[in-house]
């Protein structure tokens, strides 16, 4: 538990940052299929059209993805983000940096300007902010042939935070991770974390993704969106899981989950997926 004394309580903002909250809320710690989540997700979404472009020679597997949220940092910080990440990866390793881009121009010539930092370039709405990124990677590369899910995918942001912790830990990786953590570890129970700070809905995405109750006790769990999970991980939950989960994120404004949670719930920042990513004890 690094550092575990040092964190500050989350502000609003910074809390609500992701959803990839449940990714791993279950991935990390579990390995089997779980249940789908309730009928209630059942609504006509608004889901913009995305816009892609990709090298070339776009390789079909890879040993690891560098899946990249790109929103304003710029591209000197993309560019030393994944040069950190690409320069700790084992010897011989296979890569390919997938960026998610959220703002600039929507254009065939900017997304193509951006292909000097990555293999893939996706132009997303700004909608969600790293969760919905996340979830979009997996659903768009959920056993497709063309594209596939690589062994083991690093999800982060165009920067990088807590350096200190994430780069050694990189330089740790090998085949046998299931789901490692890039930033401080905590404890949380059921969405309320170690000096009490409540995110909601972490217990109800539990019970929909495990189909049983949230339980009682603390859960190691994980501040920021940059971890390392293995395709098992990702595989061992249904397709349709994660896609009613990111489905939520492109709900009609008159939707109930807009009407909860904090101040700041809003499509572009929503409280629906807290920071929290429970992680396995194990790697």
């Amino acid at each position: 538990m690094e550092r575990l004394h040092h964190l500050a309580s989350p502000r609003p903002r910074v809390a609500a940052s992701f959803l990839a909250v449940i990714i791993f809320f279950l991935i990390a710690h579990y390995g089997f299929q779980v249940g789908v989540l309730p009928s209630v997700l059942e609504f006509s979404t608004i889901r913009p059209i995305e816009q892609s472009v990709r090298r070339p020679h776009w390789p079909l597997t890879a040993d690891y993805d560098i899946v990249v949220a790109y929103f304003n940092e710029g591209q000197e910080s993309l560019t030393n983000a994944i040069k950190d990440v690409v320069d700790r990866l084992p010897l011989f390793a296979r890569h390919r940096v997938i960026i998610y881009a959220k703002s600039g121009e929507r254009s065939e010539q900017a997304l193509e300007d951006l292909l000097i930092l990555g293999d893939e370039i996706v132009w997303l709405a700004n909608v969600g902010r790293e969760g919905e990124t996340y979830l979009t990677h997996i659903t768009r590369h959920y056993e497709t042939a063309a594209t596939n899910i690589a062994k083991h995918t690093i999800f982060m942001q165009a920067h990088i935070a807590w350096g200190d912790l994430m780069l050694p830990r990189l330089e740790t990786l090998n085949s046998r991770v299931g789901f490692m953590s890039l930033a401080p570890y905590v404890n949380q129970t059921c969405g309320i974390d170690y000096k009490g700070n409540e995110f909601p809905r972490m217990a109800d995405i539990y019970s929909a993704f495990r189909g049983e109750l949230c339980p009682p006790f603390p859960v190691l769990a994980t501040w920021a969106g940059q971890f390392v999970v293995s395709r098992k991980r990702i595989l061992d939950n249904e397709l349709q899981t994660y896609q009613k989960l990111l489905d939520l994120f492109h709900a009609p404004p008159e939707h109930w989950i807009w009407k909860e949670g904090w101040w700041n719930n809003e499509p572009s920042n929503p409280t629906l997926g807290t920071r929290f990513i429970q992680a396995s004890r194990r790697t």
